[in-house]
């Protein structure tokens, strides 16, 4: 399993669409922590191709062009600062659990 960052701007595309996109990462990463409104980290065993054209198919078809989604597996050598100390341990085991 890898962990993989998710960035999103979902601004335009509702509340519904929203929720659905949030239970398409559910499906393929039960492991996953929302980090910011805008970033999330996903541990999962599909490839960062598939978690995007995964996420992408949930959304309404007409706000797909438009939404900015980038999907990158996190390397073991990954570096961050400020994450709370909860924060810290999790993405540290998901790393090491890769």
């Amino acid at each position: 399993m890898s962990l993989s960052l998710i960035l999103h701007d979902l601004s335009a595309v509702g509340a519904e669409a929203e929720s659905r996109f949030f239970e398409a990462i559910f499906q393929v990463a039960p492991e996953h922590w929302r980090v910011r409104p805008e970033a999330t980290l996903a541990a999962t065993t599909v490839s960062p191709a598939y978690l995007r054209d995964h996420l992408l198919a949930s959304l309404p078809a007409d706000r797909r062009p438009g939404t900015l989604l980038l999907v990158t597996r996190m390397p073991p050598d990954a570096s961050w600062n400020a994450l709370s100390g909860q924060g810290d341990a999790w993405v540290q085991d998901m790393l090491n659990e890769g």
